[in-house]
């Protein structure tokens, strides 16, 4: 009987020992095979922890390491925690595929007691171009103010950036807001790494000599666009080498190369001559980008600072027939719009000075976010001033997207016609704004027709030198029926400019630049990376009422139902062995 027991006793030895050499095997072959084959799997319906290929493949080509300083640290109401851990998560998810070349840390700019220390911190992240979020938290207790910093710093071989993680939006719920700031991460931190990265720069060309808005007029937009792009302000005059570089052999092998990757056209006010015209439609043949920003009717508030009437007019620009051609028709009209910018008025005087009231302008619509295409994904409102409709017309070859549209409440009035300031004292009558959503702004892509198609002489067409084509690369241009949406203010007597799309009566900065800078982006960027703002997630909020309400027995369940499970557990592995060694 002993000799039983003993042998049984070794037998399960030799098992043991057998399964703990098998674990063993099966682990280290595990973790082998771990470091040579690298996955991740992200079991969410939006994919939202996982980013996108043009994303892996920036950060795979690190050469140096990039430092985050993340300002989103501290006692945040729970919107802002969720913010500040998905900030986290997706950092965690770009270090994972950049092989350990991104770090980051988490700050609380307001951990210092001292207010006079506190701001200079403050001090210091504005004039590195943080901007702070002065948020009211409403408690159980009362309403407390805290000042947040929704934003980073980002540092690569000795150059630093910022970045903004907080979207705004108007109209918007914070939850909304949140929500989109949330979507955008990938993008922001992807935009930013590829723009403190880049060893080369794209060249953009701004077309002059048709009285398109110069450099002031556009100092803004270019300012901030110079860390990106080479600029340049390009007077083409005919000059059948302003656009294209030739280069070859000789005569019978020649080959035409765009010097520029993107033509801006902003706001022209005389009309182009056919030379004009040809060298920008053989710089979209040879697959450039164009950004159209197109004023069809003349109406400016110029007019009516020394009277309180103005007639708009038409232009005759010449470059109709090429718009139309392309696939997009720039009405000669005006949308009014009930949503629309205020402007100051003069109302009467008090003593020597004169008093103004802001009132609602129909000509300078707001156009709110109304799709979830990338260029206008998560922006707050711009503003358009005298803006004319479009009409996409043309092949069905050609991809169209509307980009910017009117609201629902809307009136189209021909031009000419009778603008008056004292249209501000009557209210706007809905029966008569009956139109909806007029599109204003479209994104155009694909395989283009050249306008001069069975056009030019055989002489031209023949020519080796000219290389004319007739049908373009795939390639991409946008129109916008608005040419001072991309002009900044500029006081003449000093040629000071203000921030593109701020309200220096209203003091509100519109969305205008970040508008305009998604659309160079989208132009320009061939990688794709634009296509990670795209992402969206359903916002699943908790009932407050409910949640309110049923606080206690939230509390209980989320408290003792774990303790239950262990219990339960205990007890069925405690069953599970009292079985087996009664057995035995």
């Amino acid at each position: 009987m002993a000799k039983k027991t003993s042998n049984k006793t070794t037998n399960n030895k030799a098992t043991d020992l057998t399964s703990l050499l098998i674990w063993l095997v099966v682990i280290l072959l595990i973790n082998y095979i771990g470091s040579t084959i690298f996955n991740r799997f992200d079991l969410t319906s939006e994919r939202r922890y996982s980013i996108s290929e043009p994303s892996k493949k920036l950060v795979e080509s690190l050469d140096d390491v990039i430092y985050f300083k993340v300002y989103l640290e501290g006692n945040f109401p729970a919107g802002f925690k969720r913010l500040r851990d998905e900030t986290k998560e997706m950092l965690d998810e770009f270090r994972a595929y950049s092989d350990g070349k991104i770090e980051y840390e988490f700050i609380n700019p307001s951990e210092n007691p001292d207010q006079k220390e506190r701001d200079k911190v403050y001090k210091i992240l504005y004039e590195l171009g943080l901007r702070p979020t002065d948020l009211e938290v409403r408690e159980e207790s009362g309403i407390s103010s805290k000042m947040i910093w929704p934003g980073a710093l980002i540092a690569y071989k000795g150059e630093e950036i910022s970045m903004q993680l907080l979207k705004s939006s108007t109209g918007s719920s914070p939850e909304v807001m949140l929500n989109q700031s949330i979507e955008a991460l990938e993008y922001e931190i992807a935009a930013a790494i590829k723009k403190i990265t880049a060893t080369t720069k794209g060249k953009i060309a701004f077309l002059q000599g048709h009285g398109e808005l110069d450099k002031f007029h556009t100092a803004d937009i270019t300012k901030y666009l110079e860390d990106y792009y080479t600029i340049e302000y390009v007077d083409l005059k005919g000059n059948v080498d302003a656009l294209t570089a030739r280069f070859g052999e000789d005569s019978t092998r020649v080959f035409v190369q765009n010097k520029y990757e993107l033509l801006v056209i902003a706001k022209p006010q005389t009309a182009y001559t056919e030379k004009d015209k040809y060298l920008i439609d053989q710089h979209i043949m040879y697959g450039g980008k164009v950004l159209w920003l197109i004023d069809q009717v003349t109406a400016e508030m110029d007019s009516l600072k020394t009277s309180n009437v103005t007639t708009a007019m038409s232009k005759a620009l010449n470059i109709e027939d090429q718009l139309f051609k392309y696939g997009v028709r720039i009405n000669k009209d005006l949308v009014q719009d009930i949503q629309s910018a205020p402007i100051p008025v003069v109302t009467g005087a008090m003593g020597n000075q004169v008093k103004t009231d802001l009132f609602p302008w129909n000509f300078y619509p707001l156009f709110l976010q109304q799709n979830k295409h990338p260029i206008t994904k998560g922006l707050d409102a711009i503003r358009g001033q005298f803006v004319n409709s479009i009409d996409l017309v043309g092949s069905n070859d050609i991809q169209r997207t509307v980009l910017l549209e009117t609201s629902p409440y809307t009136k189209v009035v021909r031009a000419p016609t009778r603008i008056s300031l004292d249209m501000v004292k009557f209210e706007p009558q809905k029966a008569q704004y009956n139109q909806r959503n007029i599109p204003v702004a479209a994104l155009l892509e694909g395989e283009f027709e050249s306008v001069y198609k069975n056009r030019v002489t055989d002489l031209i067409s023949s020519n080796p030198l000219m290389k004319f084509k007739e049908r373009s690369k795939p390639t991409k241009m946008i129109v916008v029926a608005d040419g001072d949406m991309i002009g900044n203010y500029v006081k003449e007597s000093t040629k000071e400019y203000y921030a593109l799309g701020y309200d220096r009566f209203t003091k509100k900065l519109y969305a205008n630049k970040d508008f305009i800078l998604n659309c160079i982006n989208y132009l320009i960027d061939d990688s794709g990376l634009m296509l990670t703002n795209s992402k969206s997630l359903t916002i699943r909020l908790l009932d407050k009422e409910k949640v309110k309400s049923n606080k206690t027995l939230w509390q209980t369940l989320n408290i003792s139902t774990p303790i239950l499970l262990i219990l339960i557990l205990g007890g069925i592995v405690f069953y599970y062995r009292k079985r087996k060694y009664t057995k035995n």
